[in-house]
């Protein structure tokens, strides 16, 4: 018995982290998937929400990037039109990329502490653009720049803190895509930015084979917590359920930034 416990003890050190937070983490990948199937909110969000508290964002980013590009893949292929998408966005994809590269900059750079804060308050920026939008409308002449400036910025954001859905959702949402090209667009947004991501943490040394191994053993439990929200889904409200989800990450994002401010007074 303490054989096996050696083992196992050698196995979570090799991997770099504890046995306790490799199982916060499949958890976290089964919960965040399961919200994503039922209520099809963003994956790698409600993740970071989760991770940051436990094994801290710059460890949390790593193990996400590559459950978040297989799903991502699987919704392109499904959602068709990838010409219509690519032809008509192409700035998104193109901008994003640079917008990544400075965010990984930063995240090599910048203390944790300040960019916990950040995903605090992207995090509460999205919930309350979920919760509060309504009809929100752009003009067409204003598309081309705000598909420069929202794949920047998101792309920007992306490598700080993770988080891939802050301002491209809103403005993706403004010009009333149909939801097939929407998913479209959206998706291959993800796609892009998620294999920069994946590049450029390996690069930094990031993503190494432990963060990679974890990730691929979390493939089993995305799946599953898909599939289980899809199922639940069709006898639950997922209005009400998604409701409940967004309050929970609003106070999630306002307790990332509470625990560093007061963390850094102490």
């Amino acid at each position: 018995m303490m054989d096996m416990d050696a083992d196992m003890a050698m196995a979570a050190e090799y991997l770099g982290y504890t046995a306790f937070e490799i199982v916060i983490i499949m958890f976290t990948f089964f919960f965040a998937a399961f919200v994503k199937g039922l209520a099809g909110l963003g994956f790698t969000t409600i993740c970071l929400a989760v991770l940051a508290y436990t094994v801290g964002l710059k460890k949390g980013i790593p193990l996400i990037v590559v459950p978040g590009l297989i799903s991502d893949l699987i919704l392109v292929y499904e959602a068709g039109y990838f010409r219509e998408s690519f032809s008509r966005f192409w700035r998104i994809y193109l901008y994003s990329v640079p917008g990544v590269v400075i965010g990984l900059w930063f995240l090599g750079w910048a203390s944790t502490h300040w960019l916990t804060i950040l995903l605090g308050f992207v995090i509460m920026a999205f919930v309350g653009y979920a919760l509060l939008s309504k009809n929100l409308k752009l003009r067409m002449h204003w598309e081309k720049m705000g598909c420069s400036l929202s794949g920047f910025s998101t792309g920007l954001l992306t490598g700080m803190t993770g988080s891939q859905l802050m301002p491209i959702t809103p403005f993706l949402v403004s010009l009333d895509l149909p939801r097939s090209h929407f998913i479209q667009t959206i998706n291959s947004f993800f796609t892009v930015v998620t294999a920069t991501m994946i590049l450029g943490l390996t690069y930094m040394g990031l993503l190494h084979l432990g963060a990679f191994a974890i990730s691929i053993t979390g493939l089993v439990f995305v799946y599953i917590g898909t599939k289980s929200g899809n199922y639940i889904g069709r006898h639950f409200s997922p209005a009400l359920f998604r409701y409940c989800v967004l309050v929970m990450m609003f106070f999630s994002g306002l307790g990332l930034i509470i625990k560093e401010l007061w963390l850094n007074v102490m």
